[in-house]
């Protein structure tokens, strides 16, 4: 359930425009007068744009809890402010950057290839699909196969054409396979979905949101079978922390399903817009509902894209589910159905003890489990139900008491050397800084030369060495260049700045209209952004001004006056030239400082994705 934060059209994102980030923004584009940005929307923007800075921060990058936390706090606020800036150019921009960053982010995380069986990538084709040949006729006839189900299964146009799209060529393929990993969770979730008074057809909800893959996860920060965003999530009591994600568990995240879908049902009266409203903001379903007094999903205004074709893709998939052979589907590769025991285990315990216990393995474990992120059950929950295979559950709840305490959860002691910080050490065993500085009651970051660590790891060897490899290939880093504050700026005069208390690297560029990567070459910073209070700052600005009197200036006027930054790696020059990336440039900071768009500056050189490298060459065509 990805909700407000999808990606919105093409044709929206041609309209975008860079509000106040560009050194070289006239005054009036920064005037509310002239821009109707008030005072209001600049300040949310600009604290919203602090979260997205922290969330590069280097600082985190060992600790990707902290990256998500970030993340999660800058979309929750944008999902607010949507609710009364929805259409605003400024608004509109901040979150096509939001999502562009996140995009980059969890690419780091996940560099695999898109998987061309995804249901993120059907409805990406279904909605180009959509768009090329128009919306048809949207008069709607109730499915005859289908009168028995709850919803109304409506085919019209749109409908006509994902049903052609599922039972042809590719898309043909990827029905098939869902239909294949339908029989591993009908029967659970069914009857779950009966449990809380939902209809059961609500099942296939969940192919066209994750192709039933408890695994899960969007671009969008959406997560497991259900796609719950974080905030909705925890609505509905599925929690997360760096050691489990409730999202992931096939149960409990089809619990919370059933339950806001009812809520939805409730709300509006209608399964369509329930269905819509699961995808997109409620809120602004009602919003639209009441500007053009207008009652069904089919006649609701200005929808994003994916929201309008989400509800006649799911409509096709009950369409065809209901009856596969019409269609020419033979299932005869079904899946086994999930079945397992479960036991409440009130400790943390090694998944690696509870395989040996019942004489299963940990990949076992791990599958029947899916809403663990570690080798074992979470130390910050006091009870964690656990799924064990069928039938070994009174073998387990008798060998589990015989296990001495000290077995359940393996540790290691480490003992800090020189030159190792809690970032080094973390990656070293896998385990976030934010845990390991749980685990030994440390407040800060500071740890002293032979201090002594307690570091949960998993029990077996094997794992342990897995868990370590991939916590390091997931964090996202940096390589950090020690470099020499700069001595001279052609056409700048030096002036200092010294760090106040609580001063960030993003104010004080804010404050002189200057980009975070100018800040940093100037100061041979590298691109760490940890600044100290009475530390001095070297600020290369216009002739003429001074630090006082630069700093109290709007930053409109500061925009007018100031020239394109000096670029090491070329000389000024008229036409097209090639910029090499600097260690902790972004897109949005090379953006800045030529006056273009990230948008150019991509198809200028033929990118898709935001990721950049030190080193990089890009070619950019001032303006």
């Amino acid at each position: 359930m990805k909700q407000v934060f999808k990606r919105i059209g093409i044709g929206c994102l041609a309209v975008f425009f860079i509000w106040s980030c560009s050194r070289h923004t006239t005054q009036e584009t920064l005037q509310p007068a002239t821009t109707g940005i008030d005072i209001y929307l600049q300040q949310e923007l600009q604290r919203i744009s602090g979260y997205l800075d922290q969330a590069a921060n280097p600082a985190s990058e060992s600790d990707s809890l902290d990256i998500e936390f970030y993340y999660q706090r800058a979309m929750e606020e944008l999902d607010q402010l949507s609710l009364t800036h929805e259409f605003h150019p400024a608004f509109l921009d901040l979150q096509s950057r939001a999502l562009a960053a996140y995009d980059d982010y969890l690419a780091a995380l996940n560099p695999a290839p898109t998987d061309s069986l995804s249901a993120d990538f059907v409805l990406q084709e279904l909605s180009e699909l959509y768009a090329a040949e128009g919306n048809g006729n949207l008069d709607a006839t109730v499915s005859p196969n289908t009168q028995q189900l709850k919803i109304p299964i409506v085919i019209n146009s749109k409908v006509e054409r994902a049903i052609q799209y599922f039972t042809r060529g590719k898309g043909r393929k990827v029905f098939q396979r869902w239909l294949e990993r339908a029989g591993t969770y009908r029967p659970m979730v069914q009857q779950i979905l009966r449990e809380e008074g939902a209809p059961e057809e609500l099942f296939y909800l969940a192919m066209i949101e994750s192709g039933f893959n408890s695994q899960a996860r969007s671009w969008a920060r959406a997560v497991g079978m259900w796609q719950f965003i974080s905030a909705t999530g925890r609505a509905y009591g599925l929690e997360n922390s760096w050691w489990f994600d409730d999202r992931r568990d096939p149960v409990k995240a089809t619990r919370a399903a059933a339950r806001h879908l009812m809520d939805l049902y409730e709300r509006f009266g209608d399964w369509h817009l329930a269905i819509a409203g699961y995808n997109f903001s409620p809120g602004k379903i009602e919003r639209r509902l009441r500007q053009k007094n207008v009652s069904d999903f089919w006649t609701l205004p200005r929808l994003p894209r994916e929201t309008r074709n989400y509800v006649p893709t799911y409509l096709a998939a009950v369409t065809i589910a209901s009856d596969p052979g019409k269609y020419g589907f033979e299932i005869s590769n079904s899946a086994e159905p999930l079945v397992f025991d479960t036991m409440t285990v009130k400790e943390c315990v090694d998944l690696n003890v509870v395989a040996e216990a019942i004489g299963s393995s940990f990949e076992e474990m791990k599958r029947l489990n899916p809403g663990l992120l570690r080798w074992c059950t979470p130390p910050d929950v006091e009870r964690w139900t656990l799924y064990l295979p069928q039938g070994k559950r009174e073998a387990f709840a008798a060998k589990y008491a015989d296990i001495p305490k000290e077995k359940k959860m393996s540790w290691a002691h480490h003992r800090v050397r020189s030159g190792e910080t809690l970032s080094t050490i973390g990656r070293r065993y896998g385990v976030s800084v934010s845990e390991i500085k749980r685990f030994n009651k440390i407040r800060g970051t500071l740890i002293r030369i032979g201090q002594g660590l307690v570091i949960p790891v998993p029990a077996d060897t094997k794992v342990r060495q897995k868990y370590a490899a991939s916590e390091s290939a997931a964090a996202p880093r940096h390589s950090v260049r020690r470099s020499k504050p700069v001595e001279n700026v052609a056409g700048r005069e030096k002036h200092e700045y010294v760090v106040k208390q609580g001063d960030s690297l993003w104010e004080i560029a804010r404050r002189y209209n200057v980009s975070l990567a100018e800040i940093r070459t100037w100061n041979g910073l590298g691109y760490s952004r940890l600044i100290k209070p009475g530390q001095s700052l070297n600020i290369w600005l216009l002739p003429g001004g001074n630090q006082s009197s630069v700093a109290a200036q709007p930053a409109a006027v500061l925009a007018q006056a100031a020239p394109p930054p000096v670029n090491d790696s070329q000389p000024a020059r008229s036409g097209e030239i090639t910029h090499t990336v600097a260690s902790g440039e972004t897109l949005w900071d090379i953006a800045q400082s030529y006056n273009v768009s990230i948008g150019d500056i991509k198809r200028w050189n033929g990118k898709r994705s935001n990721l950049i490298h030190p080193g990089d060459a890009l070619k950019i065509m001032p303006k």
